[in-house]
């Protein structure tokens, strides 16, 4: 039988592991852990249940992995800053394997949008340079988001304090932070991680002209703004060894900037591709609401594939793709080796296997109130004692 997306449900082999295919589930924000950051069973379910539908790839939600300040983004993230949270997650990573998926954690720091009920009392977010997001922490000020979490009585719009810049000590001790968390989760079981330096967060902020200012060598060319994650990358690969999958998210767009766009569009996302060269990285994943969408009025090249052809290396790709002829088209005019699929797959867990004819399927909308009442898979999360967290 010929495959209807050949190239899509072709196995891809990333660190000397071979995903059965290319297909991702992207990292989505959910806020399901314990408030101390301790994942539970439910996400043990609801991650083996994506695997268990297709997926050859595992990454998950945004993970703390350092208990440093600013490093938790928000209430109720997971976290992998200590060993009470690495035992926790061994039980998801194991449920994940046992459906036939691999599976990389997504570490990130909060930087200047960290949720301020996530600070020390007096304490002051951190961001490349001394800047002041004039966002608003996700989902709150909502009626229905509260409705939906159980939350009664005033729930204000959270908005972010002003941050200061990391001095350069201190962004070897965050890339060392990393470096940890990477290592408790290799020891956790998972087939390596993602390094966040996407959607806002503080990687991101090293990354963007808008948000870093820097003169010494974090800043100013696109080379030396991205050197940071480099050095994140560097400090990871030594951690876990080369036989674990490092992965880097990039991003034009933040949580408090979504319509951001790269100041000198493709050519400085060449010029970050050429950077990356040789770097430790085993892909590039980019993060977008359409990766073929670049926001540069003077170039239609997609991001991704400017990255991909400058960095040599191989390129997940995120944004706009919905049905399985999306995908495969993504692989197939070289925007990508892999494609990572969030939405579509929380709403349909068997996604792969629905787009797996090559004919459109109708597919269940996103309803984010699934993300904080979700329904339980009783196979990894019996008996059932998830509970919203008193906020």
């Amino acid at each position: 039988m010929t495959e209807a997306l050949p190239h899509l449900f072709a196995p891809l082999t990333l660190a000397g592991h071979t995903l059965r295919n290319r297909i991702a589930m992207a990292p989505l924000t959910r806020q399901t852990a314990a408030l101390d950051g301790t994942p539970n069973d439910e996400m043990a379910a609801y991650y083996a249940r994506r695997a268990r539908g297709g997926c050859g790839l595992i990454i998950t939600e945004g993970t703390y992995e350092d208990d440093a300040v600013g490093c938790r983004a928000y209430l109720s993230q997971p976290g992998i800053a200590n060993a009470k949270q690495a035992a926790a997650w061994a039980k998801v990573a194991d449920a994940i394997h046992a459906n036939g998926a691999k599976v990389i954690m997504q570490l990130m720091h909060g930087g200047r949008v960290v949720d301020p009920r996530c600070l020390p009392a007096g304490a002051q977010p951190v961001s490349a340079s001394d800047t002041h997001s004039q966002g608003w922490v996700l989902y709150t000020d909502s009626h229905y988001e509260a409705d939906i979490r159980g939350i009664t009585g005033a729930w204000p719009k959270m908005t972010f304090g002003p941050a200061r810049a990391l001095t350069v000590a201190e962004i070897h001790a965050v890339a060392d932070g990393f470096a940890a968390g990477a290592a408790r989760a290799v020891a956790a079981g998972f087939d390596g991680v993602e390094i966040h330096g996407a959607n806002g967060y503080l990687l991101y902020q090293f990354i963007h002209t808008s948000t870093n200012h820097r003169t010494d060598e974090f800043g100013g060319s696109a080379a030396n703004r991205v050197r940071f994650a480099r050095l994140v990358g560097e400090k990871v690969r030594a951690a876990i060894g080369p036989d674990k999958i490092i992965t880097l998210r990039l991003s034009q767009d933040g949580v408090d900037d979504f319509g951001g766009a790269w100041a000198g569009g493709v050519a400085t996302a060449r010029e970050i591709g050429a950077a990356l060269q040789g770097s430790p990285f085993d892909a590039l994943h980019w993060s977008s609401f359409g990766y073929a969408d670049n926001r540069d009025p003077n170039s239609g090249v997609p991001m991704p594939t400017a990255l991909r052809e400058t960095s040599g290396l191989p390129m997940i790709a995120n944004g706009g793709i919905a049905q399985g002829a999306d995908a495969e088209a993504a692989i197939v005019n070289g925007a990508a080796d892999m494609v990572a699929v969030g939405r579509p797959i929380f709403a349909n867990p068997d996604w792969p296997q629905m787009v797996r004819s090559g004919h459109p399927v109708d597919l269940v909308p996103f309803d984010r109130k699934y993300v904080i009442k979700p329904p339980i898979d009783y196979a990894y999360a019996y008996p059932a004692d998830y509970a919203a967290p008193a906020w």
